[in-house]
């Protein structure tokens, strides 16, 4: 058996571990946002949803949906392959993950971009309808813009927080790759060694060459000293 040394994340945790748990989250938070937005296209698609949204919040709801279903099928399969240390499960999940990081990165560059160009007036006018009658115009002004700015902030900081998340779990994910691929090719190693000690060397005539001979039976020790 090769012994192959375990990688390491965050100092001391195998990276096997670190698939496993990250697995799990995935599923968790994946399973979420995909219950929500399906739930979500679905009460857009009655025409329940009061006031009804906007293209582009349609399409990003519709993204995220999607996005996140793949997270958690991606997600399955990582889990799977980290308990059963399948090679190809957890490469496919590495590869799938760094593709479903980059949508994710996209889509949340274009919402954030939907806040800070185009939805924000929007946003702010309907905070201010909602605000009803019998109060100040320009104090409902103010506490509707500086609320939608504080949200508007608190996202951007969200998704930044969980792209650097994603990305150092693409990272871990490639390292447990690294460590299944030297494993098993240790163990291809490890055979082909096996299979060239169990070779038998046949003398001529068939029969096995003699082992552990007496050393004073082959010339030209044999027949006593010679002169």
């Amino acid at each position: 058996m090769v012994y192959v040394r375990s990688r390491k994340f965050c100092c001391c945790l195998p990276v096997r571990f670190g698939v496993f748990c990250e697995s799990l989250l995935g599923m968790a938070i994946g399973g979420l946002f995909a219950v929500g937005g399906w739930l979500t296209v679905h009460d857009m698609l009655k025409g329940t949803i009061n006031p009804p949204l906007s293209g582009s919040e349609r399409t990003a709801v519709w993204v995220l949906s999607v996005v996140s279903t793949l997270i958690l099928l991606i997600s399955l399969g990582g889990l799977i392959g980290a308990i059963g240390k399948i090679f190809s499960l957890v490469s496919f999940y590495a590869g799938a993950l760094t593709l479903a990081t980059v949508v994710e990165i996209a889509s949340g560059i274009y919402v954030i971009y939907q806040l800070f160009h185009g939805e924000g007036a929007s946003d702010v006018s309907k905070c201010e309808q909602n605000a009803g009658n019998g109060v100040n115009e320009q104090f409902t002004h103010f506490a509707c813009s500086s609320s939608f700015k504080v949200g508007r902030a608190i996202v951007v900081v969200v998704y930044v927080l969980f792209w650097l998340f994603i990305i150092y779990g693409c990272h871990i994910a490639f390292e447990y790759v690294g460590q299944l691929r030297e494993e098993r090719e240790g163990g291809n190693e490890y055979e082909k060694q096996n299979q060239s000690q169990n070779v038998t060397i046949v003398a001529g005539g068939g029969y096995p060459a003699p082992t552990n001979q007496y050393p004073f039976a082959a010339a030209p020790n044999a027949g006593g000293p010679q002169y």
